[in-house]
């Protein structure tokens, strides 16, 4: 085992400094980037060992590290080092650290502040020169409600894709980013080309769509992801009185709506919050009068099967109607 003094720099970052007007082209997104270990590019062999959150507009930044990673390298590469590998990774946490605060979503602060570079997900890039194996992805927007706690988000995240495999851990709930995932994976294996958290202006109201495909010789699909299978249910139901009332909006802004999009939604049933029916049902029984509704009614295994219908539609040319 190769011995790395404390004192001794694995990084050796740039000084970090306040940024000056940072650019508006980050806006309020808050990013995600997944960090790998690749001992083998041409293989495509590699293993998530971390996530990092940004939100450059509130200043956080977090990172969450795979707990139980030695044997988990050793059987993608025998020779590594793990203790080299999990000390540059830990340098990466201690460096964001500072940013990793009970901060939440909240207003934008002016553009004119100044902000610290670590909360800009390109901060993240020069680490993929300085390691041989290691990999920061490609930084992707995700979602984060008002009032939502970025630390809670990056839990959330670290438990969608760095599943520590401790035989300890059973699911209690199948989230809406769980779904997400499930259906980008599946959407990018098909080679689709779509659009994740769409915005269409209506006549009031910016209107969000979780999913878009945009088609040149047919209607563009738009569509939505609710999980009803939530300790608290109130979100799922703001979600789905907020869908239907999207519809009136965008028809107020172009009474030729319908000639240019369909609809959908995904819904998750309540499989481990089973006191929740009667608002999915209730739920269920509105979207139906205006969506192409998609729905999981079973635990977590049966949910690849339930999204196929979904996703092959939404790749499709003919869109929902082929469903």
């Amino acid at each position: 085992m190769t011995h790395v003094p404390p004192t001794t720099s694995l990084i050796q970052p740039r000084e970090v400094i306040a940024v000056e007007g940072l650019p508006a082209l980050w806006g309020e997104r808050t990013y995600m980037r997944i960090i790998q270990y690749v001992p083998n590019e041409l293989r495509d062999e590699r293993v998530n060992i971390g996530i990092a959150l940004q939100n450059p507009s509130h200043g956080y930044a977090g990172v969450r590290v795979r707990p139980y990673m030695d044997s988990l390298l050793q059987a993608l590469w025998p020779a590594i080092d793990a203790e080299i590998v999990r000390l540059m990774v830990k340098e990466i946490e201690e460096l964001l650290k500072p940013l990793n605060r009970a901060t939440r979503k909240g207003p934008q602060r002016l553009w004119t502040e100044a902000y610290d570079e670590r909360a800009i997900p390109t901060f993240l890039d020069r680490f993929n020169q300085t390691y041989g194996s290691i990999r920061i992805a490609e930084s992707k927007p995700v979602r984060v409600s008002e009032g939502e706690s970025f630390r809670e988000k990056l839990n959330q995240l670290f438990e969608l894709y760095i599943r520590v495999d401790d035989g300890k851990q059973k699911r209690n709930s199948i989230t809406k980013e769980i779904i997400q995932f499930q259906v980008g994976k599946e959407l990018d294996r098909r080679g689709a080309v779509y659009t994740q958290h769409a915005v269409i202006r209506g006549e009031f109201f910016e209107n969000k769509f979780d999913v878009a495909r945009h088609r040149i010789d047919a209607v563009d699909s738009l569509a939505h992801i609710i999980s009803f299978d939530l300790k608290n249910v109130d979100p799922a139901t703001t979600q789905s009185l907020r869908l239907l009332q999207s519809l009136g909006d965008l028809k107020g802004a172009d009474p030729r709506l319908l000639e240019k999009y369909e609809f959908g939604v995904f819904l998750q049933a309540p499989i481990h919050h089973r006191q929740h029916r009667t608002a999915y049902e209730d739920a269920l029984k509105a979207l139906r009068t205006k969506f192409k509704v998609f729905q999981n009614t079973d635990d977590e295994p049966a949910l690849v099967q339930a999204t196929v219908k979904f996703v092959d539609s939404i790749a499709s040319d003919e869109g929902f109607s082929a469903a």
